[in-house]
């Protein structure tokens, strides 16, 4: 992984922050934020983006992901906190929880037959252990095409 900036790691934290607080962090939201020029953080996006710590939106260029987190409503809403966020995946969702420390709700649907599925973490452990999982791509090669995978 490339080394990040002061202004690199800056930048991640406020998005991170944003998403914590139920917010799709913008760049010039974070810009605000961070009382930086948006072009700024835009570039540092890209930095980040090439590190692989966030994904941007191919064409908005805008933040798409910061695993665990979402930027656009997916299958996995995810509840805490009095929040609501959505993850990239049902291992992301999971992710949130330990991501926000806290106990959390998540409604999703099997992605094969569209029957509703809940989850949940409750001090730590997982509430519904029923379900398989299946990974499409060999776990290597997720970031040949993360917004696939």
């Amino acid at each position: 992984m490339p080394d990040l900036s002061a202004v690199d790691l800056a930048v991640r934290s406020a998005v991170y922050a944003r998403f914590a607080a139920g917010d799709v962090p913008s760049a010039s939201d974070v810009a605000a934020d961070l009382a930086m020029d948006v072009d700024a953080v835009i570039e540092s996006y890209e930095r980040l983006a090439a590190a692989q710590v966030l994904v941007l939106d191919p064409d908005s260029r805008e933040v798409w992901m910061a695993m665990p987190f979402s930027a656009v409503p997916t299958a996995f809403r995810v509840d805490g906190l009095g929040q609501q966020w959505f993850a990239n995946c049902a291992w992301d969702a999971f992710g949130i929880a330990v991501a926000m420390s806290c106990d959390v709700s998540i409604a999703t649907y099997c992605l094969d037959c569209g029957t509703p599925m809940a989850y949940g973490v409750r001090g730590g452990e997982l509430t519904n252990r029923d379900g398989i999982v299946h990974f499409a791509v060999p776990a290597k090669q997720w970031w040949d095409n993360i917004g696939f995978t």
